[in-house]
C-alpha cells in the first residue's frame, strides 16, 4: 500500500465515520480525504471549505457523484465565511490546517461553536519539511484547544508512520 493509501485509510479508522454524521473537513485540498468520508456516508453529510480555487476545482470533478447525491458541499473560502449552525457537526477536521492559522485559539473557538455536544475535533498532523517535529505541533494544538474549552484531548500516532502522522482528538463537553 502505498503511503498516501496509508495515510488514507489511517485517516478514515481515526475518524471513524457514522453514515449518519455530518462531518466539516477544513481544506480539503484535492479532495481525497473527502471522497473517502463520503463514500461512507447515507444520510449524512460532509462540508467542506478550502481558500484555493485550484484545490476546489479538482476536489469537485474528483467528487461530483456525491456532490450530487447531495452528501457532500464544496465550500471556497475561510472557516468564518461559514453558514452553518451552531452545534451542526458531528466531526471537524482537517490535516495540517494548523499550518495555516494566523490565530489558533481564534480558530478553534470558531470550530467549537459548530460542534455538537459530545462533537469531535480531529487535526491530523503530518510533518513537512519546514515543520518536521509534529509533537512540538501537537503539544501546541493541545494546550490551544483546552484554553479554547475542548476536552479529553489525546493524540493518536500512525501505527507504520509515527515520527511522520499524528491525530490530536478534542471533544467537545459543553
Amino acid at each position: 500500500m502505498s503511503g498516501s493509501r496509508q495515510f488514507l485509510h489511517w485517516a478514515l479508522q481515526v475518524l471513524d465515520v457514522q453514515p449518519y454524521q455530518h462531518l466539516l473537513e477544513i481544506g480539503y485540498g484535492a479532495g481525497h480525504l473527502t471522497e473517502e468520508v463520503a463514500r461512507t456516508l447515507r444520510i449524512g453529510f460532509v462540508a467542506g471549505i478550502e481558500s484555493s480555487i485550484a484545490s476546489h476545482q479538482r476536489a469537485y470533478r474528483r467528487n461530483r457523484r456525491y456532490i450530487g447525491q447531495q452528501l457532500l458541499q464544496l465550500h471556497i473560502g475561510e472557516t468564518s465565511e461559514l453558514s452553518y449552525p451552531s452545534h451542526y457537526f458531528h466531526t471537524i477536521y482537517g490535516n495540517n490546517i494548523h499550518l495555516s492559522w494566523k490565530d489558533i485559539y481564534s480558530e478553534l473557538l470558531r470550530l467549537t461553536g459548530l460542534l455538537r455536544h459530545r462533537g469531535r475535533l480531529v487535526l491530523l498532523i503530518e510533518a513537512t519539511r519546514d515543520h518536521p517535529d509534529i509533537r512540538t505541533s501537537a503539544a501546541r494544538l493541545r494546550d490551544a484547544c483546552l484554553r479554547a474549552g475542548l476536552e479529553e484531548v489525546h493524540t493518536e500516532q500512525h501505527r507504520t508512520m509515527p515520527d511522520s502522522h499524528m491525530a490530536l482528538i478534542a471533544h467537545k463537553t459543553l
